[in-house]
């Protein structure tokens, strides 16, 4: 397996700001020819940080897989929209750019976002055809197109009931009230919007449910492909609900029903893999 990391200073982009690469080794033996699926991840951290719980243990899954993984460090506050957008849109370009050196199948490139992370994801899906971004990055639109979004309890929505408004205040900074509609993704949905897996728990205090009903109800009114779960019970911010992504102090971030969701994506992963 290789590891890079690839420095990305866009136009208001932190220091900090990179995309992280876990490229599996395609062996001359028996894998000659082969080319991976590729999953850009996007930690959630309230556009605030970027979570490490999100972040490595999750590529990991991916690797096991034997699919290809990246892990984007974002520009957070006091960077605002749409800096980590552009920078997200840059990482796409760069993968399928160099796709031939690295194995990588650019038709099976997907992006995942947790929490803020996932904002950011479903930001891609709704924006990834428009000319800002495309001229941003100097690309054509066709080179920003994935196969997919994979969205754990994202945040989705300016609806007042159901908000995340820490989230929305770090992403716009001064222009939060008279911008925060534009980036309420359920108001954003076309027919291009990447089909989508999502899921989220009932009882998710922090982030409500109701941001990923609201976006299953405006994909599904677009015909854009959706598979949903909804798990009864648990906390914000689960990553992988399992030990590997559990602090010792965080015995509510255990959780065995919510495991399932890996293996749930791994099936619609090599469903739309074909």
């Amino acid at each position: 397996m290789q590891y890079k990391e690839i420095p990305i200073q866009l136009q208001g982009s932190q220091d900090y700001a990179r995309l992280c690469l876990y490229l599996l080794d395609v062996s001359g033996e028996y894998q000659l020819g082969m080319k991976r699926p590729m999953v850009i991840i996007c930690p959630g951290g309230g556009y605030e940080r970027t979570s490490d719980r999100e972040a490595e243990p999750v590529a990991a899954q991916f690797l096991a897989m034997g699919y290809h993984a990246a892990v984007l460090r974002y520009s957070t506050a006091p960077s605002t929209f749409p800096t980590s957008l552009l920078e997200l849109s840059f990482s796409v370009q760069y993968i399928k750019k160099h796709a031939q050196a690295w194995s990588i199948d650019t038709n099976h490139v997907f992006v995942m976002g947790f929490s803020a992370g996932g904002h950011l994801a479903a930001s891609y899906g709704a924006f990834w055809n428009k000319d800002f971004i495309s001229n941003a990055i100097h690309t054509e639109t066709d080179h920003l197109k994935i196969n997919g979004l994979i969205l754990c309890y994202p945040v989705i929505t300016s609806d007042p009931a159901y908000l995340h408004e820490g989230s929305f205040m770090k992403l716009l900074g001064s222009n939060y009230p008279e911008k925060k509609d534009e980036v309420s993704i359920e108001r954003l949905v076309t027919k291009d919007f990447p089909k989508t897996f999502l899921w989220h728990t009932y009882t998710d205090q922090a982030v409500p449910v109701e941001n990923s009903l609201l976006l299953a109800m405006a994909l599904r009114k677009a015909n854009v492909g959706l598979e949903l779960h909804i798990y009864p019970e648990g906390r914000h911010g689960l990553s992988l609900a399992d030990e590997t992504t559990s602090s010792c102090e965080r015995k509510d971030e255990l959780n065995i029903s919510v495991q399932t969701w890996i293996s749930l994506l791994k099936t619609w992963i090599r469903e739309n893999s074909r």
